[in-house]
């Protein structure tokens, strides 16, 4: 990573130097090949390129022997190709272009092995969710051309700070629903834990890049979005049922990549959840830190064959007890220094604050629960309080991105349904070990376990739609 990192300086670059680049990459011709190189992008795109070659490294060492070997990595070059160019456009019909490119791409990876009719099947279900995307995103667009005659970034950004908010209402909706339709949320997911026959670097691709597109969506138009409180609404719900649905099927899957195909349905519900509730400093970071997260995880999928399951681990009440105490010592006081560094801090990142004390607090009771040695329950809270510092600088450093936005006010109704949600998935991971002691929670997981059954009626609806393969 140093190596990629060593032509950039040590310090951010000021948001003139960001214009500047913009303007000299900007095309002046008939064609709308402008690039947009701001925070948002440039960050974006480097996490990006790290994350593509060392996919890109590895895939040349995976595929090896393998006699479509320099096809795949020419398609992965072409996806990582489409998705710079989504990333770093600053015209919204070079996005789509880019948009529909990477998903044309990325099908014919999932084709990679076409005599197994269950990757060609879910390769089948990809494509038609993802031209409903499409459609939604296009629909979006034309909506917002015919009010504001331009779908450049910048004459639109200076439309709204303007005050000319009037008409986003219907294409913010369009542009959730496509996004929502792009990462996977519920009840449009399915197809993303049916792909798990494609060779692991396309996993690895697409759950820590492509998958992403949705919510970087959201993050580049959020100047937009934030004058549309009916998307915001929209854009939480999905969040909120995702974010619960994947971190509850996720428990209970035996198969290590659909455990992560549900985590990143989960993953990107929780990045939809904090741009609901203006918090997209936050969602940035959650997303260069999914990306990574998903990248590696995939990538070194085969050396976590002997871990033991999550239920193996009871979790003691003392443990529990003790975890929540100290998570709650140390996110209220990165609650109360970000308060004092930063006033502007939102009721929605407060809510993430609560969420982020559930998780260190479970990461804790499960260490507690061990009966390791006294000092390495000492070395885990050392951790969380470095982890909390840690998420105390990043979210200071996310916040000159958005500077120029001003969230909407968060329906406190929507952010207390989160925080229930939140407090939902903690308590049944903590019970989990104890569900196969009893009738209900014997049943419970065998319906999570299949995924509560959307898969088998988007496969039927499937069959229907295109019936020339059909599966049971």
């Amino acid at each position: 990573m140093s190596t990629l990192l060593a032509g950039f300086p040590s310090v951010p670059l000021p948001l003139a130097f960001f214009a500047s680049v913009s303007s000299a990459l900007a095309w002046k011709g008939p064609l709308p090949l402008g690039f947009r190189c701001d925070g948002l992008s440039l960050t974006v795109a480097a996490v990006v390129v790290f994350v593509g070659l060392n996919v890109l490294r590895f895939a040349w060492t995976y595929l090896e022997g393998d006699a479509k070997r320099a096809q795949a990595l020419a398609w992965m070059s072409a996806t990582l190709a489409s998705v710079l160019i989504l990333v770093l456009s600053n015209h919204l019909l070079l996005l789509w272009c880019a948009w529909v490119a990477t998903s044309l791409a990325l099908h014919r990876l999932l084709l990679h092995f076409p005599q197994r009719p269950g990757a060609v099947f879910s390769a089948r279900k990809k494509f038609v969710v993802s031209r409903l995307a499409d459609v939604c995103l296009l629909c979006g667009l034309f909506l917002l051309h015919r009010h504001y005659g331009t779908l450049e970034l910048d004459g639109l950004f200076q439309r709204v700070s303007a005050g000319d908010v009037s008409a986003l209402g219907a294409p913010c909706l369009m542009f959730a629903f496509g996004a929502a339709l792009k990462s996977a949320q519920f009840p449009f997911h399915s197809w993303l834990p049916d792909t798990m026959e494609a060779p692991t670097p396309v996993s690895a691709l697409m759950h820590a890049g492509v998958i992403n597109a949705g919510g970087f969506l959201i993050l580049r138009l959020y100047p937009l979005f934030q004058h549309a409180p009916a998307a915001l609404v929209v854009i939480t719900v999905f969040g909120v049922v995702s974010a619960g649905f994947g971190a509850l099927v996720m428990t209970t899957q035996p198969s290590v990549k659909r455990a992560l195909a549900f985590s990143t349905v989960a993953q990107m519900g929780y990045l939809f959840l904090q741009c609901g509730l203006g918090a997209p400093g936050l969602a940035l970071l959650h997303l260069v830190a999914h990306a990574l997260y998903k990248a590696h995880a995939f990538l070194h999928s085969g050396s976590t064959l002997d871990a033991p399951p999550r239920a193996v681990i009871p979790l003691k009440t003392s443990a529990i007890l003790s975890g929540l105490m100290v998570a709650g010592v140390l996110v209220a006081a990165k609650s109360y220094a970000l308060q004092r560094v930063s006033p502007s801090v939102t009721f929605g990142e407060e809510i993430f604050n609560l969420g982020l004390a559930l998780a260190l607090a479970y990461g804790l009771a499960r260490v507690g629960s061990t009966g390791l040695p006294r000092r390495v329950g000492l070395v885990a809270v050392g951790v969380a309080a470095g982890f909390t510092a840690l998420s105390f600088s990043l979210h200071l450093a996310t916040q000159p991105v958005f500077g120029f936005v001003h969230p909407a006010p968060v329906s406190r109704a929507l952010a207390l349904f989160a925080l229930a949600a939140f407090i939902g998935v903690f308590v049944a991971q903590i019970l989990l070990w104890r569900a196969s002691r009893t009738a209900w929670g014997r049943t419970l997981y065998v319906h999570a376990l299949n995924g509560f059954y959307i898969s088998t009626y988007a496969n039927r609806w499937l069959n229907s739609l295109w019936p020339r393969l059909a599966l049971g």
